[in-house]
């Protein structure tokens, strides 16, 4: 099923970094700081192949990547008395760039989404069509013409899209009153674009798909100013590149803890009852079900791709637990 390759050995890393520990105030703030640059040779990726040898690829180690960034953790204790409130923060930056590749070859449109590797790029760029618009006079849709030659072709791909995010984020706070407790978590991500395959058929106006309500608006005579053509196309262009940027609320739990004096009677050491919430709401300027998807899961390639995937439930727990 694949090519062999005896030359094969292992990657190598190394990794160079600087940190930081800082508590005050008796420990009330703790401050935990990191700062790495990390630089991996002999990267094993999969080199494409003429079609002609039987296989279209082989793994061998062709690469090189370089990943840098910052990691940030901050817990304080705000309030410390009858009321008690803390708050933990966790920040990261990474960069990554691809700085070799067999031959400068680039490992090219790779999953729906059409992401690239190439050298002195991030890993996983969109790279595909620019979309100008729709034309007002035949509404149909308008592609930049890169290399100028007045033909729209492969040869006019440029970088459209990024799926690696600018910076991620956490955010918990933790409340308690005698015996009810609350926490509090957020996360998020900013700066990351995702590749809606999805309104590739759903904005298409063709097939046997269900149409979004923005085809109410397509082009349907001429003069008409609009962003939806009279009839779209499978191209895969920045037209279905979107903002990916999202903050969620991923946990809420509310609890309370009985009196131990109540449930001493009854032989329990503790009785705790709780409600919980999770994914409840999401703020994001993406139109697909969830941003936080990629169809083909954990893939480090295949980043940030939106097919039809299924978006992560809301989920409300009632729970109690005991103990004896």
């Amino acid at each position: 099923t694949q090519l062999p390759n005896p030359d094969l050995k292992w990657e190598t890393t190394l990794q160079t970094g600087f940190g930081l520990d800082v508590a005050m105030f008796s420990s009330r703030i703790a401050l935990t700081a990191d700062l790495y640059y990390n630089r991996t040779k002999d990267l094993l990726l999969a080199r494409p192949l003429p079609p002609s040898t039987g296989f279209t690829s082989i793994y061998d180690n062709i690469g090189e990547l370089e990943n840098k960034g910052f990691e940030l953790a901050l817990n304080t204790e705000n309030l410390v008395k009858a009321f008690k409130w803390n708050t933990s923060i966790v920040f990261a930056i990474n960069r990554n760039k691809v700085t070799k590749l067999y031959e400068g070859q680039p490992i090219a449109d790779q999953g729906r989404g059409g992401n690239w590797v190439i050298e002195g790029e991030p890993i996983g760029i969109f790279y595909n069509y620019r979309c100008l618009g729709v034309d007002p006079t035949t509404g149909d849709l308008v592609y930049d013409d890169i290399n100028h030659d007045g033909v729209i072709n492969s040869e006019d791909w440029t970088k459209i899209g990024d799926p690696n995010p600018d910076f991620t984020y956490g955010i918990t706070n933790t409340f308690s009153y005698k015996n009810f407790d609350l926490s509090l978590f957020l996360q998020g991500v900013s700066g990351n674009d995702i590749f809606n395959g999805s309104f590739l058929y759903l904005e298409s106006a063709s097939g046997d798909d269900n149409q979004t309500k923005e085809m109410i608006d397509r082009w349907k005579n001429p003069g008409d100013i609009t962003n939806q053509p009279r009839v779209g196309d499978m191209y895969k262009s920045s037209r279905f590149i979107e903002n990916g940027s999202y903050m969620r609320i991923k946990n809420v739990t509310l609890g309370y803890n009985f009196p131990k004096e109540l449930i001493g009677k009854i032989k329990m050491k503790s009785a705790r009852i709780y409600l919980t919430g999770e994914n409840l709401y999401t703020f994001t300027t993406y139109k697909g079900m969830d941003p936080e998807v990629n169809y083909y899961g954990n893939d480090n390639i295949i980043l940030g791709t939106d097919f039809f995937t299924y978006p992560q439930s809301r989920i409300v727990m009632v729970g109690l637990n005991i103990g004896f």
